[in-house]
């Protein structure tokens, strides 16, 4: 097998995963009703991803220390 074949294999990799996941997404997004607080909770994540990381690791932080 040369490179060539392999990077052929991991962009069809690539590619099927991302489709999966855009599937996934798609079927999430349609269960769910908006104004909950799930999807709240997934639009500010979106929009902001850094600050909301940084309050998930402080919670886990607290969450651990008792």
């Amino acid at each position: 097998m040369d490179s060539e074949d392999a990077l052929a294999k991991v962009k069809d990799v690539s590619e099927g995963v991302r489709e999966t996941a855009r599937t996934v997404r798609q079927s999430l997004e349609e269960g769910q009703p908006p104004g909950q607080a799930l999807a709240f909770l997934r639009d500010v994540v979106r929009e902001a991803p850094l600050p909301s990381l940084l309050v998930a690791f402080m919670l886990g932080c607290l969450i651990a220390r008792r």
